[in-house]
């Protein structure tokens, strides 16, 4: 009788944990997640289609959503492939399209970045055969490779800094390529042509980093 009993909590022990292990299976398998909140500093929200949600530590974040960010806010996400995008205070970004397939060797990450600074840093996409990676601005798009850069308002303009690697910003207007650590680009508006690529000051520099700088 003891065994019988024994058996019996077995039974509904496994039912409790089988559809919860399989609750998280469905869910990391979510074609439309496309990463995790990895860090969140004061109030950030990810808004789908369903609403807002207000931003914690785990919060996933899947295809089309808006992040966007608060008064003195931080946010930072990491994307399957190990991308971290980093947002300061007063910034919107949504997640156009992202796609990461190693075993075909494709990926393709492209943001648009419409209000405040942020910081990108690409994860394993760099290393894929077919790779497409870019960030659209308000004023100019951003054609990344294998690359960290930060890009957001500064003095008045908006400003594109590479931190490492290489990036292409252009709009109707013109062209820059930043291929040296350091160097920046400033640009007006969509209709003025990005500034000839020029080392920033460190205290320019300073200033664009403390913008996203997580505390």
């Amino acid at each position: 009788m003891q065994a019988q009993f024994s058996v019996l909590r077995l039974f509904a022990i496994l039912a409790v944990l089988i559809p919860a292990s399989l609750a998280g299976t469905a869910e990391a398998e979510d074609p439309n997640q496309v990463g995790l909140v990895n860090k969140v500093e004061k109030l950030a929200q990810v808004i789908s289609d369903a609403g807002a949600t207000t931003a914690q530590v785990g919060t996933a974040v899947h295809l089309k959503d808006e992040l966007r960010t608060g008064d003195g806010a931080r946010l930072q996400v990491t994307f399957r492939d190990d991308t971290l995008l980093t947002l300061g205070e007063h910034a919107s970004v949504r997640i156009d399209r992202y796609v990461y397939e190693p075993d075909q060797g494709v990926g393709e990450t492209v943001l648009q970045a419409t209000k405040g600074a942020f910081r990108f840093a690409t994860g394993k996409i760099k290393e894929l055969k077919d790779k497409k990676v870019a960030v659209s601005t308000p004023v100019a798009d951003i054609g990344v490779r294998g690359t960290e850069f930060w890009g957001g308002p500064i003095n008045a303009k908006y400003g594109v800094l590479l931190l490492e690697g290489e990036v292409t910003v252009s709009n109707q207007a013109g062209s820059v390529k930043l291929a040296d650590s350091g160097q920046g680009t400033d640009i007006p508006s969509p209709l003025d042509a990005p500034g000839a690529p020029a080392a920033w000051p460190a205290e320019k520099v300073a200033r664009a980093i403390d913008s996203v700088a997580l505390h």
